[in-house]
């Protein structure tokens, strides 16, 4: 069977963002999701009344599908469709498909109820996926949990991390453009010889990297904020503003480039840009190196001088 060469597409594509956001109770989250444009919020969790927003309260799985189904049909218009929360979707497609028992004792066990979950959540998110080539954003709204991660490589250590199962959150996470963590600015302060306290100074984040302590991450950009105010305009603007970091990166990637003057290594780096536009943080981190490592040289050509220099 012949490919269809008019599916082909070329440069980058303008959706809204696939965003997850996760955080403990209180900290905002919903509150940032409906902050989206044209937000419908399919609220399992029924925590979205007391905000000025479009929504409706399901409690069935059978009922989040209609609902969506509804959304992609055309019958629902929105410009971003929110899942809240993913704990309580979870629960509700785990009661339809494990009547009478549960995930974890279904068939027996040995994984084969996250088998047929993982099946169900896949069919859901394609779902979404088409709903998203419309043009229309998708969020979810996720409790955290800390869960101690043993590390193979060191010892172990507590992280914060998604408050479903496994298999459910490294779905969530791979399909989603954006997965935001969500906590407020904690300072720890004590006096000599007693426990330290710890407080908060109100100001509510969401970190876009991930760290050892939690998941975080931003697809497809140059060079995001690690760190943004707990709000969809201000998320919005950093998406919005990576075209200008991508630019005042060249620059400075043309700038160290000048300063090296090596025609030949200059011409390799553009050369790579050429071939892997995409590649514009790692040649920029390659280049860095390279020109720390002249100027560390330079700096120590002028502590210790040459030595015959020195003689005469």
């Amino acid at each position: 069977m012949a490919v269809d060469l008019k599916k082909i597409v070329n440069g980058k594509i303008d959706r809204p963002p696939r965003t997850l956001i996760y955080g403990f109770e209180g900290i905002g989250k919903t509150s940032f999701a409906i902050g989206a444009t044209d937000a419908f919020v399919i609220d399992a969790n029924k925590g979205s009344g007391q905000f000025s927003t479009r929504r409706v309260f399901v409690d069935a799985w059978e009922e989040i599908l209609e609902w969506t189904t509804a959304i992609e049909r055309g019958d629902v218009k929105c410009g971003t469709v929110v899942y809240d929360t993913v704990s309580d979707l979870e629960q509700a497609s785990y009661a339809q498909l494990f009547p009478g028992t549960t995930i974890t004792k279904y068939e027996g066990g040995f994984n084969k109820g996250d088998d047929v979950a993982t099946l169900e959540w896949r069919k859901f998110l394609a779902q979404l996926e088409r709903i998203w080539n419309r043009g229309i954003g998708i969020t979810f709204v996720s409790h955290a949990k800390v869960k101690t991660f043993q590390d193979p490589t060191g010892p172990s250590y507590e992280r914060f991390e998604l408050a479903c199962r496994q298999s459910l959150a490294g779905l969530l996470k791979g399909w989603s453009d954006y997965v935001l963590f969500a906590r407020e600015n904690v300072v720890a302060a004590g006096e000599k010889n007693k426990p330290v306290k710890a407080r908060t100074t109100g100001e509510r984040w969401i970190y876009t990297k991930r760290v050892p302590a939690y998941d975080a991450k931003a697809r497809g950009t140059v060079l995001f904020p690690e760190r943004i105010p707990l709000s969809w305009s201000e998320f919005m603007s950093a998406i919005r503003n990576d075209g200008a970091r991508a630019d005042e990166l060249r620059a400075e990637l043309d700038r160290m480039l000048a300063e090296i003057g090596d025609k030949a290594y200059d011409k390799t780096v553009r050369e790579y840009l050429k071939q892997y536009p995409t590649g514009l943080v790692d040649a920029h981190n390659r280049v860095q190196i390279r020109f720390n490592e002249i100027r560390a040289a330079e700096d120590a050509a002028k502590v210790s001088p040459d030595p015959s220099e020195a003689a005469a």
